[in-house]
């Protein structure tokens, strides 16, 4: 077929997703025994289309061999032919896939065979496996195009039913391929060409077809066999109707058609079909009638007989889906056959009929039944009815009684269609009967009537087109009867309508029911304007007059006025009685709903009679003046405030006064009394503006002296001081105000304002009155009001040009200044409406005088460069906060936005910052340079302090009191306004097309490069001194200051990112010309930003470096600065040169501090080889110095009261010496040691001089600092001395004479200055101290354990340690006492050397400690024996503190501790104590570990430990990402595995706690684990449950590798026992074996270990007794589950025990043990009678436990 299209890509999935649900009982496997049979010959399975019923022939004259199928289509086609509907679907969705996929040739292949199987599939019972069919046929239509034309025949019947499916999708998807394979224009062709086709199908179906041939009786249910039949029928009637309607404009081939048709009606079968029981199939045949009709009417000649008994006997069928086709047929009956009319009893039958149906609502179809109303009784002739006034009498009461019924009420849809249809019927009827009599019954019972019954018992009415429907035919009556002489009865209508409502509206009116009142309202307000309340178009019949208006619609147009006129007119003659009583109602009853009724017929429908009535009672019949009723009934009522009433009353003056005169108009406005309510004179206003346009005599009014003054009062009012506002807000009229202001001071789009300009200013004025009472010197109004003001200003702003009116620039500076206040003590919302309104005003502002000349912008003592430079006074004000400079930071944002967005046009700028006007505003901005010195010079000199204490940079000054106590005063206006010039440069650098800074490519900042110098140098200063804040915790620091910081650091951070390298290099340059002028704190940021800021490449070093002169004050501290970036050439020149200038000061020392700090600094960075031709000139200078002036090494002096001057030198000296001992220590001769050794000895004896002001003064503390660092450098490299792999290229004896000789001369005086200075920092915590006593910690922290106990502490005693009965050696003890209460020092780099010094010395004090022999306590089970009281008094005092602060948090709820806070340096005393306790475990003997473990556990010391790990070890103990080098297994890189450092160096973060905790319970259970065990028992389930899981996956997994290790790499050998290991089933296989008894154990750990006990399994046991065996498992299941011993301990104890019953000692009898468990004595009590050995204790527990003294086993009396 030429129609035909080619391929079309129809966008559909490939492989859709259907639901497999099967709707058979069992799923078929069909589909895989079809796969199976893939590869068979010939077309297996099509034999199962039998059952078909009229199938068309596949192939006419088309070869079918199925040979030439491709394989996947044959599967896919045989599929399709099985019983389950998933596998049809299945296969259908296959076929899809595969016509979309495979080539042409191959889908042509299987289209002969797809008409059978699709007219298969589209009737299938199943709707989805119709939809997929139709889905699948519109993909192989689609994919074949035109040569699907030998085909089409065959396929179109089944395809036309398809697309009239009952299932939508079905029949969409059918349509829709229709309607893509097919142009419009070929569409009916083709059905035309099909048509012998589509007949013959459809014949089958309606006459031969039954359940039992559509379907196979032995698969298909009897209701599904009866639904598909029942579908097949319907289909086939819609598809005919269908075919009818597409080719009906196809006029040649109509006779063809009916020839084709004619059979199918000619058949007595299919009329029966209209009596079908089947409500589907009788309203698709009624629907084909209605075809039938429409194509031909001739086709149904022959029978209209049988035609007219269907169609009569159906128009009041019961199914309303049948009812609206059976009356659409019936319709074209009577047109085609008017005679049916003529037989009596035909007539009365059907209208009898129509009655039925109307007082039953339509029965389901009322809103396609009754547009069907109108044309039925038009049709019925006059003579088929005996009285044509009771015909529609009864008509219409049937049609109201169903138009009641609920199911018509229910639905607005069905209730609109009927009122609708309703009044057509009643305007037809008038256009030809108006019979008094009739219209008297319809308009009491169908007009009358449905009003009072929206009124009161079915507001349903109300709110549906009733009004709507009654004020338009009352329109259309009155405008017929003015402009047709002949029918001027309407007009008697018209009032017999009136006479006949207006006295139920007086009824009701008496009764004062307010909701029957509000109904009376709604219906004259629409009665008015039809179309204020139903907006939708009218729909429904149009009659001829209708029709025609609509042609002449210009015409109507011009006569709408007139009918409009001729309408009103009536009605206000019919409505005075009305008017006249809701007045009297009103005034009686003081009803306001009777009021607003009377304000609506008043306003809507004036007239004279009606104010004649009103003022001179009912009969009067005098003219009345309109402005009588204005000044007599209207004024008064405006003159008093009621807020229900005064729309009401405005309405009626405004239309009163639109029919007045403009002289007495002028005159009414004047009599009106300004001093009338302030709701009345808004609304006026509000009128009067809009007729100002068309209305003279309004304009004038509003520009009036008299209505701007009294708005001026008003505005007095409005903005009162709080006092007097207390009084306005009593007042019910506040509101209105406010909606006064709101509206005179805003006109849309106008360009004047509403009233006089110079009244404006005035209003303006007293709202920057009330504006500057917000400022500082003035008492705050309250945020409503400021809100109001902000409000009607921005009414104001956004009306019109006002930027002429004086005083706007003073009321917006004033603006301004009140948001810069917001942020102390408004709301958000308050904030943020002034912003707005602030924002609005520069907008119009900067748009009126760019218009002019942009030159004025800025002008000096503008609006706008004033406000530029109160905010940099506002930034720069000590009060100011960084929230406050962040909100002015974004005021300027939109400042700089609103003048580029003016100005852009002038310049082209690639960014803002470019652009001239932008500069100037920024220059504005930027202070002065004499104030940035002023503000420089009030940084803290704190700064600076890290840096000198460290020795990183030398400096010629010292910039610290001597005094170290000093206050900290840190000025933060240089961090504000380095923030306040950041962000706007960050802005001002945004490309102007781009909002998102990301996007930014690199930009200049021209000359404004030195506001980044001044930010960075305030980043690093102010992110140093918060740090040192920090430490010492005052003052405290605010979350604002935080805020701040931050953000200046994020905004410094994108600067650096979006600028240009050359600009970055700048930077650098700027940075290092103000070091060279000597400033320390620039050579500290210069360090800092070269290390942290800036990368390698944005920085050039040979240039910076050459750029400094050696006369420069800080030349020094900016080469130090610069060394690490330098190359190895040009560090090499610089050692050098250094070096030489050294060697040539030999004589003069003193000036050679600088060399030695460059040299310092550089042989840091430099390699082992590069330094090694230096090492020995170094020393050489050196020891030459301590020949010829040794006192510049200060050796053994006193420091204190020195000046900077005077130590300088040395500690440059000191620091070299650090340098070179921690990097070049290999190159050392023997001399070089001895002087080191030496030096540090006589260094330390200087400390020991100082100690009373090393913490005191700065320049003490600082030599000390040197000295210490200088120590920790020589302790550590001692103390990895012994595992160096180079050992042997140092002294032999370099080790020893430290131990010997050094170490205790350098320690002794060290510790108690620890001690003293880590005591002072206690007591006074100062930012110097903190470093120095940090640089003591690193010194003192390599403590060996005899300079510990050979300590020259001052004696400290505790009472209570004198008097326990545990003691130690006075040493040990003060030792103790000294440095336990360090642990919960607030400096945490004390705390951690006072751990590492216990740590030291603890195994010693444990040795002691267990030398006590006392008796234990002898309380519950088991002994306990106390752990050295200063341990368990720091964990004791910790506990109290850290449980109160954690008792809010729950159990498992992770609590992060930050740093520098109470809470934190308790909780890491608190853990720090506990791991010496349980390393002091470890060190004690192995009968006391039980002890020590029953008194923690007994004292409740472990369960509140482990409850308080709980809650701060972290749910998911992963470490972080700078941590990862300290994991020792990389595949569980947890806090359990890592190593954690508790070392004075390293840096504390919030992480520490949450380590530490998991390394302190790792230890626990690890270390007691039978301890905790038991309190895991002690639990509740949910928190056992919590603590298993987190065990369970953190710790156990390496608790039971370590396990496994220590087995399997034990040196431990027995001679009858084996010990194996299973790591992956966590096994450990034990086999002892002695002469013949061999015997296999197995000990299998719990996953959850050490929670859960040990398993111990027999797995093989030969020559030993069954009681025997059992015994010994008893025992080691008590052993594994209380003692505290590894496994392998473990092992080997129960081993000793099996040998000692081998040897033939018996066991005792209570514990089945030879030994006993915990101090390993033998049975020796013996029982007289039984003659058995117990253990002493185990009797003793046996005697306690039973309450007797008898033998256990005899019962004897012991």
């Amino acid at each position: 077929m030429a129609g035909l299209s080619e391929k079309v890509d129809l966008g559909l999935p490939k492989n859709p997703i259907v639901d497999r649900t099967s709707i058979q009982d069992l799923p078929s496997s069909s589909g895989r025994t079809a796969e199976l049979l893939g590869g068979a010959t010939g077309f297996v399975g099509f034999s199962a289309l039998q059952d078909l019923g009229y199938v068309p022939a596949a192939s006419q004259g088309i070869l079918t061999d199925d040979s030439t199928i491709s394989t996947e289509f044959r599967v896919t086609l045989r599929k399709m032919t099985k019983k389950d509907a998933t596998t049809k679907i299945k296969a259908l969705q296959e076929f899809e896939a595969l016509c979309g996929s495979e080539d042409l040739e191959s889908v042509k292949s299987a289209l002969p065979f797809w008409p059978r199987i699709y007219s298969k599939l589209s009737v299938d019972t199943e709707r989805r496996v119709r939809e997929a069919a139709q889905v699948a046929n519109k993909a192989i239509v689609i994919q074949v195009g035109k040569h699907l034309a030998p085909h089409l025949r065959a396929v179109m019947p089944t395809w036309l039913l398809a697309m009239v499916d009952p299932h939508t999708p079905a029949a969409l998807t059918s349509s829709k391929a229709f309607q893509e394979a097919f142009s419009v224009e070929k569409r009916a062709e083709v059905l035309l060409f099909t048509c012998k086709a589509i007949m013959d199908h459809v014949s089958d179906n309606l006459f031969n077809q039954t359940p039992q041939t559509l379907s196979d009786p032995k698969v298909t249910a009897e209701e599904d066999m009866k639904s598909k039949y029942i579908r097949v029928l319907s289909c086939s009637l819609n598809g005919l109707s269908l075919f009818l309607s597409t080719t009906v404009k196809i006029t040649s081939k109509k006779i063809e058609v009916i020839a084709e048709v004619k059979p199918v009606l000619q058949n007595p079968k299919f009329w029966k079909l209209a009596k079908h029981e089947n409500p589907l199939v009788r309203s698709a045949w009624f629907s084909l009638v209605k075809n039938l009709f429409e194509f031909d009417h001739e086709l149904v000649q022959d029978s209209r007989g049988d035609l007219s008994k269907a169609i009569l006997a159906a128009i009041d069928d019961h199914d309303g889906s049948v009812l609206s086709h059976a009356w659409v047929a019936f319709l074209h009956l009577c047109v085609a056959y008017p005679d049916i009319w003529t037989e009596a009893a035909t007539s009365r039958s059907v209208i009898g009929r129509i009655y039925s149906v109307l007082r039953d609502g339509g029965r389901g179809c009322a809103t396609e039944l009754y547009p069907q109303l109108l044309p039925v009784i038009s049709l019925i002739p006059e003579k088929a009815t005996d009285d044509k006034n009771t015909f529609y009498v009864e008509f219409f009461r049937a049609f109201s009684k169903g138009l009641c019924k609920p199911r018509v009420t229910a639905s607005a849809r069905d209730l609109s269609a009927g009122i609708k249809a309703l009044f057509e019927c009643l305007l037809f009827i008038s256009n030809n009967n108006t019979d008094v009599n009739l219209w008297e019954t319809l308009i009491r019972y169908q007009m009358v009537g449905l009003l009072q019954l929206s009124f009161t018992d079915m507001p349903q009415l109300g709110s549906s087109n009733l009004y709507r429907e009654i004020a338009e035919i009352l329109r259309t009556w009155a405008w017929k009867a003015h402009s047709d002489v002949c029918v001027k009865s309407l007009n008697n209508l018209t009032e017999l309508f009136w006479n006949m409502f207006i006295p139920e509206c007086q009824s009701i009116l008496y009764q004062c029911s307010e909701p029957q009142i509000g109904k009376i309202k709604d219906f004259f307000t629409v009665l008015r304007t039809p179309l204020s309340k139903f907006s939708s178009k009218r729909e429904g019949v149009k009659f001829a007059d209708e029709n025609k208006s609509t042609v002449l619609s210009e015409d109507i147009k011009n006569q709408k006025t007139d009918q409009e006129k001729v309408f009103l007119e009536l009605t206000s003659q019919c409505l005075s009685p009305l008017i006249y009583s809701c007045y009297n109602f009103y005034q009686t009853e003081n009803s306001h709903t009777i009021y607003k009724v009377f304000a609506i017929l008043l306003s809507s429908f004036p007239s004279p009679a009606v104010y004649a009535a009103l003022l001179g009672g009912a009969d009067t019949v005098k003219y009345i003046e309109i402005e009588v009723v204005l000044q007599t009934i209207v004024i008064p009522k405006m003159e008093v405030y009621n807020a229900e009433l005064i729309q009401s009353t405005m309405d009626i003056f405004m239309s009163l006064y639109s029919l007045m005169e403009p002289d007495k108009q002028r005159q009414i406005l004047k009599n009106c009394k300004l001093n009338m309510s302030v709701g009345a004179l808004r609304l006026l206003v509000e009128n009067m503006t809009e007729r100002k346009e068309t209305d003279a005599v309004a304009a004038a009014w509003l520009l009036s002296s008299e209505l701007g003054s009294s708005l001026v009062k008003l505005a007095d009012v409005l903005c009162c001081p709080k006092h007097a506002k207390e009084e306005s807000q009593r007042t019910a009229q506040h509101d209105e105000l406010v909606a006064l202001f709101n509206f005179v001071l805003r006109n849309g789009n106008k360009k004047e304002p509403i009233i006089s300009t110079d009244y404006v200013s005035q209003i303006l004025t007293k709202l920057t009155t009330n504006l500057k009472a917000s400022v500082p010197d003035h008492e705050e109004p309250e945020e409503q009001m400021l809100q109001l003001v902000a409000n009607l200003a921005g009414q104001l702003f956004s009306s019109y040009i006002c930027w002429e009116t004086k005083g706007i620039h003073e009321f917006m500076r004033s603006l301004f200044l009140l948001l810069c206040q917001s942020s102390k003590s408004l709301s958000e919302e308050t904030a943020e409406i002034l912003e707005t309104t602030f924002l609005k005003a520069f907008k119009g502002l900067i748009m009126f005088i760019s218009k002019d000349d942009s030159e004025k912008l800025l002008e000096e003592g503008g609006c706008l460069s004033v406000i530029l430079k109160d905010m940099k006074h506002i930034v720069m004000e000590d009060s100011c906060t960084f929230s406050l400079t962040l909100r002015v930071c974004g005021l300027l944002q939109h400042l700089f936005k609103l003048v580029y967005e003016q100005l852009a046009t002038e310049e082209e700028c690639a960014i803002m910052l470019d652009h001239s006007k932008i500069q100037v505003m920024l220059n504005l901005l930027i202070p002065s340079e004499g104030e940035w010195t002023e503000i420089e010079n009030s940084l803290s000199p704190l700064y600076v302090a890290p840096a000198i204490l460290q020795g990183t940079i030398w400096f010629r000054e010292f910039p610290f009191p001597r005094n170290m106590q000093e206050n900290i005063v840190w000025n933060l206006k240089h961090t504000r306004l380095s923030l306040f010039l950041c962000n706007l440069l960050l802005y001002l650098c945004r490309p102007d097309d781009s909002d998102n800074l990301e996007a930014t490519e690199e930009v200049s900042l021209a000359q404004y490069t030195q506001l980044a110098v001044l930010a960075l140098h305030s980043t690093c200063h102010s992110t140093v001194m918060m740090e040192l804040i920090e430490v010492v915790r005052k003052p405290s620091i605010s979350d604002d200051v935080r805020m701040g910081i931050g953000k200046l650091q994020d905004y410094v951070k994108k600067l650096l990112q979006f600028i240009n390298q050359g600009n970055k290099r700048l930077i650098t340059k700027q940075i290092r010309d103000r070091c060279s002028d000597g400033s320390s704190s620039w050579c500290v940021t210069l360090n800092k930003v070269l290390s942290y800021w800036m990368k390698a490449e944005d920085i050039n070093v040979s240039r910076l470096m050459n750029g400094v002169e050696d006369s420069a004050l800080g030349h020094t501290a900016t080469k130090q600065s610069l060394i690490p970036l330098m190359g190895k050439e040009s560090l090499r020149d610089l050692i050098d040169e250094e070096l030489t200038k050294m060697v040539s000061l030999s004589d003069d020392p003193f000036s050679a501090t600088p060399s030695i700090s460059l040299l310092t600094t550089a042989l840091a960075h430099v390699s082992l080889e590069t330094a090694n031709q230096d090492i020995g000139s170094i020393f050489s200078v050196l020891m030459q110095w301590r020949e010829t002036a040794d006192s510049v090494f200060l050796f053994a002096t006193d420091t204190s009261g020195m000046a900077w001057e005077d130590i300088a030198l040395t500690c440059s000296i000191i620091r070299l010496v650090s340098v070179l001992v921690k990097n070049h220590s290999v190159h050392f001769q023997p001399q070089h040691w001895d002087f080191i050794l030496c030096s540090l000895a006589s260094w330390s004896q200087s400390l020991e001089e100082s100690q009373k002001s090393i913490g005191k003064e700065t320049v003490s503390g600082t030599f000390a600092c040197a000295v210490c660092k200088c120590i920790g450098c020589v302790s550590e490299f001692m103390v990895k001395f012994p595992k160096l792999a180079d050992k042997e290229k140092y002294p032999a004896k370099l080790a020893d004479d430290w131990k010997e000789f050094f170490s205790p001369s350098v320690y002794t005086p060290i510790i108690p200055i620890f001690v003293e200075v880590s005591g002072s920092f206690r007591e006074l915590p100062t930012v110097i101290l903190y470093g120095v006593c940090r640089a003591i910690c690193i010194g003192v922290c390599f403590a060996g354990e005899e300079e510990l106990l050979n300590h020259s502490l001052p004696p400290i005693f505790k009472v209570e340690d004198a008097e326990a009965d545990l003691k130690l050696p006075d040493s040990q003890q003060i030792l103790l006492n000294h440095l336990t209460p360090l642990l919960t020092s607030p400096h945490p780099p004390s705390q951690f050397s006072a751990y590492n010094m216990i740590t030291t010395v603890l195994p010693n004090i444990m040795e002691e400690w267990e030398k006590n022999e006392i008796d234990v306590i002898d309380t519950d089970d088991m002994p306990q024996r106390p752990l050295p009281y200063p341990v368990t008094r720091v964990i004791d005092e910790c506990m109290n503190i850290v449980g109160a602060a954690l008792r809010d948090k729950n159990f498992g709820d992770e609590c992060v501790i930050l740093p520098n806070t109470d809470i934190f340096v308790y909780s890491t005393a608190y853990l720090l104590a506990w791991r010496l306790a349980l390393k002091a475990i470890t060190f004690s003997s192995d009968a006391n570990q039980h002890q020590y473990s029953a008194f923690l556990r007994q004292s409740d010391k472990l369960s509140n430990l482990l409850s308080i790990l709980f809650k701060l070890m972290p749910q998911n103990p992963t470490i972080e990402e700078e941590e990862k080098d300290s994991v020792v297994d990389d595949k569980s890189p947890t806090m359990f595995t890592s190593e954690l450092y508790i070392k004075p160096n390293v840096k504390v973060t919030s992480n520490l706690v949450a380590h530490l905790a998991c390394k302190v319970y790792f230890d626990c259970v690890s270390q007691i684990p039978s301890a905790v065990r038991q309190w895991f028992i002690c639990l509740d389930r949910q928190t056992q449950s919590l603590v298993d899981s987190f065990t369970s996956t953190f710790v156990s997994p390496l608790l039971i590798s370590q396990e496994m290790s220590a087995v399997s790499s034990s040196t431990a050998r027995f001679d009858n026992m084996q010990v194996k290991i299973r790591p992956g089933t966590r096994e450990v296989i034990a086999t002892y074996s002695i002469d013949e008894a061999s015997m296999e154990l197995i000990l299998r750990m719990a996953p959850n270990h050490p929670l859960s006990t040990i398993v111990v399994e027999d797995h093989k046991r030969v020559g030993v007794s069954v009681a025997q065996w059992r015994n010994w498992l008893l025992g080691l299941n008590t052993m594994l589950s209380h003692r505290n011993t590894p496994l392998m301990q473990s092992l080997a104890f129960w081993k000793k025990n099996v040998d000692q019953k081998f040897e033939g000692i018996e066991e005792c009898f209570i514990c089945y043990y030879v030994l006993h468990g915990t101090n390993h004595q033998l049975p020796r009590l013996l029982c007289r009678t039984c003659k058995k050995k117990f253990h002493a204790a185990c009797l003793y527990k046996w005697f306690n436990s039973s309450n007797k003294s008898t033998c256990p086993l005899c019962r004897s009396l012991f």
